[in-house]
């Protein structure tokens, strides 16, 4: 009796299952989940959210998401002249606004800095604007 070569099924199967085993997700991000965290983005934009979900590649999927944006230069001068904008020290302090995205995947290969915001309530806490520090000169 000659014995059949193991299906193409069965191959992908063996084969997923020994990936699977050597392709670990971050333990350090697991134990993060369900937490609110700060993510940076190399465009330095921040996302605030949920932690919900992580991969072996580090993407992030963030729910409750709100987005920041860092000022440009022109929007410094305008909020110090408004008086929205208050100077210390040679740093401007403004209050970002946010926008609400909800659910967002962060791609790993672009987060720069990952922080989690820790006590009770920081969910709320987190929401519609946050404090930013600007030299002067930027």
């Amino acid at each position: 009796m000659s014995r059949s070569p193991p299906s193409i099924l069965n191959f992908f199967n063996l084969r997923r299952r020994k990936t699977m085993a050597t392709d670990t997700v971050s333990p350090v991000l697991q134990e993060f989940i369900s937490k609110t965290m700060r993510i940076t983005t190399t465009d330095t934009r921040v996302f605030v959210g949920e932690l919900k979900c992580t991969d072996k590649d580090k993407n992030l999927i963030l729910a409750q998401t709100h987005e920041y944006r860092y000022p440009t230069g022109n929007e410094l001068r305008a909020g110090v002249e408004s008086g929205e904008g208050v100077v210390e020290e040679g740093k401007v302090k403004l209050t970002l606004k946010s926008r609400y995205i909800g659910l967002i995947v962060v791609p790993g290969e672009f987060i720069v800095k990952i922080e989690v915001e820790e006590g009770e309530g920081t969910m709320g806490s987190a929401r519609g604007s946050m404090m930013v520090s600007v030299d002067e000169g930027s």
